[in-house]
Protein backbone atom coordinates (compact mmCIF):
# COMPACT_ATOMS: atom_id res chain seq x y z
CA UNK A 1 0.00 0.00 0.00
CA UNK A 2 1.27 3.46 -0.96
CA UNK A 3 1.04 5.28 3.03
CA UNK A 4 2.78 8.28 1.24
CA UNK A 5 0.47 9.31 -1.39
CA UNK A 6 -2.27 8.66 1.03
CA UNK A 7 -0.83 10.57 3.68
CA UNK A 8 -0.17 13.30 1.06
CA UNK A 9 -3.86 13.01 -0.11
CA UNK A 10 -5.24 13.78 3.82
CA UNK A 11 -2.42 16.36 4.32
CA UNK A 12 -3.96 18.19 0.84
CA UNK A 13 -7.35 17.79 1.69
CA UNK A 14 -7.21 19.06 4.71
CA UNK A 15 -4.88 22.40 3.46
CA UNK A 16 -7.69 22.64 1.49
CA UNK A 17 -10.46 22.76 3.76
CA UNK A 18 -8.73 25.11 5.43
CA UNK A 19 -8.17 27.77 2.73
CA UNK A 20 -11.98 27.11 1.60
CA UNK A 21 -13.29 27.87 4.99
CA UNK A 22 -10.51 31.06 4.91
CA UNK A 23 -12.00 32.46 1.64
CA UNK A 24 -15.67 31.90 3.10
CA UNK A 25 -14.56 33.95 6.14
CA UNK A 26 -15.33 31.07 9.06
CA UNK A 27 -11.48 30.93 9.85
CA UNK A 28 -10.25 33.92 12.15
CA UNK A 29 -7.50 36.37 11.83
CA UNK A 30 -4.44 34.60 13.32
CA UNK A 31 -5.15 30.58 12.62
CA UNK A 32 -2.63 30.26 9.77
CA UNK A 33 0.32 31.67 12.23
CA UNK A 34 -0.42 29.43 14.85
CA UNK A 35 -1.07 26.09 12.51
CA UNK A 36 2.22 26.74 10.68
CA UNK A 37 3.99 26.06 13.96
CA UNK A 38 3.42 22.55 13.62
CA UNK A 39 4.38 21.60 10.10
CA UNK A 40 7.26 19.80 11.60
CA UNK A 41 4.62 17.06 12.30
CA UNK A 42 3.53 16.88 8.85
CA UNK A 43 7.15 16.21 7.54
CA UNK A 44 7.50 13.63 10.34
CA UNK A 45 4.05 11.89 8.94
CA UNK A 46 5.18 11.91 5.59
CA UNK A 47 8.96 10.24 6.60
CA UNK A 48 7.32 7.29 8.23
CA UNK A 49 5.00 6.86 5.95
CA UNK A 50 8.00 6.49 3.74
CA UNK A 51 9.78 4.41 5.32
CA UNK A 52 6.39 2.39 5.89
CA UNK A 53 6.25 1.83 1.92
CA UNK A 54 10.13 1.24 1.97
CA UNK A 55 9.78 -1.78 5.01
CA UNK A 56 6.29 -2.79 3.70
CA UNK A 57 5.35 -2.24 7.01
CA UNK A 58 1.42 -1.31 7.57
CA UNK A 59 1.74 -0.37 11.15
CA UNK A 60 4.10 2.30 10.92
CA UNK A 61 1.51 3.31 7.70
CA UNK A 62 -1.21 3.84 10.05
CA UNK A 63 0.53 5.56 12.34
CA UNK A 64 1.16 7.96 9.62
CA UNK A 65 -2.59 8.56 8.75
CA UNK A 66 -3.23 8.82 12.26
CA UNK A 67 -0.82 11.67 13.10
CA UNK A 68 -1.54 13.58 9.71
CA UNK A 69 -5.97 13.01 10.97
CA UNK A 70 -4.69 13.91 14.40
CA UNK A 71 -2.51 17.21 13.93
CA UNK A 72 -6.13 18.32 11.80
CA UNK A 73 -8.32 17.27 13.86
CA UNK A 74 -6.51 18.87 16.59
CA UNK A 75 -6.41 22.39 14.77
CA UNK A 76 -10.12 22.27 14.28
CA UNK A 77 -10.55 22.30 17.89
CA UNK A 78 -8.41 25.12 18.99
CA UNK A 79 -9.91 26.90 15.94
CA UNK A 80 -13.45 26.67 17.35
CA UNK A 81 -12.16 26.85 21.04
CA UNK A 82 -9.95 30.09 20.63
CA UNK A 83 -11.10 31.61 17.54
CA UNK A 84 -12.16 35.02 19.85
CA UNK A 85 -8.67 35.71 20.80
CA UNK A 86 -7.11 35.73 17.32
CA UNK A 87 -8.98 38.60 16.47
CA UNK A 88 -7.16 40.85 18.67
CA UNK A 89 -6.18 43.98 17.64
CA UNK A 90 -2.90 45.53 18.23
CA UNK A 91 -2.54 49.78 18.10
CA UNK A 92 0.17 51.76 18.80
CA UNK A 93 1.67 55.10 17.48
CA UNK A 94 4.62 57.24 16.86
CA UNK A 95 5.37 60.92 18.36
CA UNK A 96 6.39 62.49 15.10
CA UNK A 97 7.22 65.67 17.50
CA UNK A 98 10.57 64.44 19.51
CA UNK A 99 12.73 64.61 17.70
CA UNK A 100 11.04 66.22 15.10
CA UNK A 101 10.89 64.28 11.83
CA UNK A 102 10.33 65.89 8.03
CA UNK A 103 10.59 62.44 6.52
CA UNK A 104 9.15 58.89 7.11
CA UNK A 105 10.14 55.94 5.18
CA UNK A 106 7.93 52.80 5.84
CA UNK A 107 9.79 49.19 5.22
CA UNK A 108 8.69 45.93 5.95
CA UNK A 109 6.59 42.97 4.28
CA UNK A 110 3.18 41.22 4.64
CA UNK A 111 2.77 37.10 3.78
CA UNK A 112 -0.73 36.12 3.11
CA UNK A 113 -1.92 39.80 4.65
CA UNK A 114 -2.17 43.07 3.59
CA UNK A 115 -0.88 46.42 3.77
CA UNK A 116 -2.97 50.03 4.06
CA UNK A 117 -1.21 53.21 4.05
CA UNK A 118 -2.72 56.33 3.81
CA UNK A 119 -3.27 59.79 5.23
CA UNK A 120 -6.07 60.51 8.06
CA UNK A 121 -6.78 63.90 9.89
CA UNK A 122 -7.05 62.04 13.45
CA UNK A 123 -2.52 61.20 12.87
CA UNK A 124 -2.06 65.41 13.71
CA UNK A 125 1.27 64.86 15.14
CA UNK A 126 1.55 61.05 15.45
CA UNK A 127 1.50 57.50 12.88
CA UNK A 128 -1.24 55.82 13.99
CA UNK A 129 -0.68 51.43 13.54
CA UNK A 130 -3.45 49.27 13.52
CA UNK A 131 -2.18 45.64 13.66
CA UNK A 132 -4.24 42.64 13.25
CA UNK A 133 -3.86 38.87 12.05
CA UNK A 134 -0.77 38.15 13.62
CA UNK A 135 -0.45 35.21 17.05
CA UNK A 136 1.31 37.48 19.45
CA UNK A 137 2.58 40.95 20.57
CA UNK A 138 6.14 39.59 19.57
CA UNK A 139 4.95 40.08 15.65
CA UNK A 140 2.87 43.08 15.87
CA UNK A 141 5.44 44.84 17.55
CA UNK A 142 7.07 47.36 15.20
CA UNK A 143 10.96 49.15 14.93
CA UNK A 144 11.05 53.21 14.61
CA UNK A 145 14.42 55.07 14.09
CA UNK A 146 14.96 58.41 14.30
CA UNK A 147 18.05 60.63 13.21
CA UNK A 148 18.52 63.86 11.31
CA UNK A 149 15.12 64.70 11.33
CA UNK A 150 14.30 61.43 9.46
CA UNK A 151 12.70 58.72 10.61
CA UNK A 152 12.57 54.85 9.87
CA UNK A 153 9.46 52.68 10.57
CA UNK A 154 9.69 49.23 10.08
CA UNK A 155 7.00 45.73 10.80
CA UNK A 156 7.62 44.02 11.46
CA UNK A 157 10.78 44.47 14.12
CA UNK A 158 11.51 40.86 13.96
CA UNK A 159 14.16 39.74 11.12
CA UNK A 160 13.48 36.22 10.19
CA UNK A 161 11.26 36.04 7.47
CA UNK A 162 10.44 32.63 8.28
CA UNK A 163 8.28 33.82 11.64
CA UNK A 164 5.08 32.25 11.38
CA UNK A 165 3.63 35.29 13.24
CA UNK A 166 3.75 36.83 10.57
CA UNK A 167 1.51 34.88 7.88
CA UNK A 168 -2.23 36.25 7.79
CA UNK A 169 -1.14 39.71 9.29
CA UNK A 170 -2.53 43.23 8.09
CA UNK A 171 -1.26 46.36 9.01
CA UNK A 172 -2.75 50.10 8.45
CA UNK A 173 -0.29 52.95 9.07
CA UNK A 174 -1.95 56.24 9.49
CA UNK A 175 0.18 59.34 8.99
CA UNK A 176 -0.44 62.90 9.04
CA UNK A 177 -1.96 64.87 5.79
CA UNK A 178 0.75 66.06 3.95
CA UNK A 179 3.70 63.81 5.50
CA UNK A 180 6.97 63.43 2.96
CA UNK A 181 6.70 59.61 3.05
CA UNK A 182 8.65 56.54 1.07
CA UNK A 183 7.58 53.53 1.25
CA UNK A 184 9.59 49.95 0.57
CA UNK A 185 7.17 47.09 0.72
CA UNK A 186 7.45 42.94 0.32
CA UNK A 187 3.84 41.61 -0.66
CA UNK A 188 3.48 38.18 -1.14
CA UNK A 189 0.44 36.71 -1.69
CA UNK A 190 -1.15 40.04 -0.18
CA UNK A 191 -2.75 43.13 -1.13
CA UNK A 192 -1.21 46.57 -0.82
CA UNK A 193 -3.67 49.79 -0.94
CA UNK A 194 -1.29 52.65 -0.99
CA UNK A 195 -3.47 56.19 -1.03
CA UNK A 196 -0.55 59.42 -1.11
CA UNK A 197 -3.30 61.32 -2.48
CA UNK A 198 -3.18 63.23 0.62
CA UNK A 199 0.60 62.99 1.45
CA UNK A 200 3.96 64.18 -0.14
CA UNK A 201 5.19 60.96 -1.09
CA UNK A 202 9.19 60.17 -2.06
CA UNK A 203 9.35 56.96 -3.68
CA UNK A 204 7.52 53.70 -3.33
CA UNK A 205 8.98 50.53 -4.21
CA UNK A 206 6.87 47.06 -3.51
CA UNK A 207 8.17 43.76 -4.26
CA UNK A 208 4.49 41.58 -5.32
CA UNK A 209 4.76 38.30 -5.57
CA UNK A 210 0.99 36.89 -6.09
CA UNK A 211 -0.01 39.80 -4.66
CA UNK A 212 -2.71 43.10 -5.47
CA UNK A 213 -1.24 46.43 -5.47
CA UNK A 214 -3.66 49.56 -6.05
CA UNK A 215 -1.66 52.69 -5.72
CA UNK A 216 -3.44 56.21 -5.89
CA UNK A 217 -1.48 58.99 -6.41
CA UNK A 218 -2.55 63.22 -5.64
CA UNK A 219 -1.36 66.22 -6.57
CA UNK A 220 2.27 65.77 -5.18
CA UNK A 221 4.17 63.40 -7.40
CA UNK A 222 6.88 61.07 -6.36
CA UNK A 223 9.63 60.63 -7.90
CA UNK A 224 9.22 56.98 -8.90
CA UNK A 225 6.89 53.76 -8.20
CA UNK A 226 8.84 50.61 -8.70
CA UNK A 227 6.82 47.46 -8.82
CA UNK A 228 8.54 44.03 -9.31
CA UNK A 229 7.65 40.52 -8.80
CA UNK A 230 5.57 38.17 -10.66
CA UNK A 231 2.48 36.45 -10.88
CA UNK A 232 0.69 40.05 -9.51
CA UNK A 233 -1.28 42.74 -10.37
CA UNK A 234 -1.37 46.58 -9.97
CA UNK A 235 -3.26 49.44 -10.62
CA UNK A 236 -1.94 52.71 -10.43
CA UNK A 237 -4.55 56.16 -10.32
CA UNK A 238 -2.93 58.98 -11.63
CA UNK A 239 -4.41 62.90 -11.58
CA UNK A 240 -5.74 64.05 -14.96
CA UNK A 241 -2.81 65.28 -17.34
CA UNK A 242 -0.10 63.98 -14.98
CA UNK A 243 2.93 63.51 -16.64
CA UNK A 244 3.89 59.63 -16.69
CA UNK A 245 7.03 57.35 -18.25
CA UNK A 246 6.06 54.03 -17.96
CA UNK A 247 9.02 50.91 -18.45
CA UNK A 248 7.81 47.54 -18.60
CA UNK A 249 10.77 44.80 -18.21
CA UNK A 250 9.51 41.85 -19.55
CA UNK A 251 7.23 41.01 -22.55
CA UNK A 252 5.31 38.87 -21.02
CA UNK A 253 3.20 41.25 -19.11
CA UNK A 254 -0.30 42.76 -19.99
CA UNK A 255 -0.83 46.47 -19.46
CA UNK A 256 -4.05 49.13 -19.84
CA UNK A 257 -2.70 52.56 -20.46
CA UNK A 258 -5.41 55.32 -20.85
CA UNK A 259 -5.57 57.08 -24.11
CA UNK A 260 -3.12 59.58 -24.77
CA UNK A 261 0.16 56.91 -23.92
CA UNK A 262 2.09 57.16 -26.78
CA UNK A 263 4.48 53.93 -27.29
CA UNK A 264 7.89 55.04 -28.04
CA UNK A 265 10.82 52.92 -28.72
CA UNK A 266 14.99 53.42 -27.74
CA UNK A 267 18.03 51.96 -27.95
CA UNK A 268 19.81 50.20 -24.48
CA UNK A 269 22.68 48.54 -23.76
CA UNK A 270 20.31 45.68 -23.88
CA UNK A 271 19.24 46.46 -27.62
CA UNK A 272 15.84 47.98 -28.48
CA UNK A 273 13.52 49.08 -25.41
CA UNK A 274 9.71 50.47 -25.51
CA UNK A 275 8.47 52.83 -23.30
CA UNK A 276 5.02 54.53 -22.80
CA UNK A 277 4.56 58.02 -22.27
CA UNK A 278 2.07 60.61 -21.69
CA UNK A 279 2.43 64.41 -21.74
CA UNK A 280 1.56 67.01 -19.34
CA UNK A 281 3.02 70.35 -16.70
CA UNK A 282 5.51 69.78 -14.92
CA UNK A 283 8.51 66.80 -13.76
CA UNK A 284 7.03 63.32 -14.94
CA UNK A 285 6.43 60.53 -12.40
CA UNK A 286 8.84 57.52 -13.59
CA UNK A 287 6.57 53.96 -13.19
CA UNK A 288 8.53 50.98 -13.58
CA UNK A 289 7.30 47.19 -14.11
CA UNK A 290 9.82 44.89 -13.29
CA UNK A 291 9.49 41.06 -13.86
CA UNK A 292 7.29 38.55 -15.69
CA UNK A 293 3.74 37.51 -15.83
CA UNK A 294 2.30 40.74 -14.33
CA UNK A 295 -0.15 42.74 -15.10
CA UNK A 296 -0.23 47.28 -15.23
CA UNK A 297 -3.60 49.30 -15.18
CA UNK A 298 -3.32 53.35 -15.23
CA UNK A 299 -6.19 55.20 -14.64
CA UNK A 300 -6.43 59.07 -14.55
CA UNK A 301 -9.05 60.94 -12.87
CA UNK A 302 -11.14 62.71 -14.89
CA UNK A 303 -10.49 66.03 -16.23
CA UNK A 304 -12.62 68.63 -14.54
CA UNK A 305 -14.72 71.26 -16.26
CA UNK A 306 -14.09 74.78 -15.97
Amino acid sequence: MRFGKIVMGIFLAGVGGLLLAGTLGYLPAGVWPWLMKFWPFILLALGIALLANRLRNIALGILAIALVIGCLAFGAFWISRYSSAAKTEHRSSIDLTKPPIRMVTVEGRTIGGSLVLSADPRAKRAILLEVRGVSGDDVAAHRWRASGGAGLLRWPAQAEITEPGLIGGTIRVLTPPRTPIGLGWQSALSSANVDFANLSPETCDINAIGSAVHVRVGSALPRRIRIHGTLSNAEIHLPARCPVRVDLDSPLNLHSFPDDFVEHVSMGPKGKATYWAAEGPGRPIQILLVGPFMRLSIVRDPVRAL
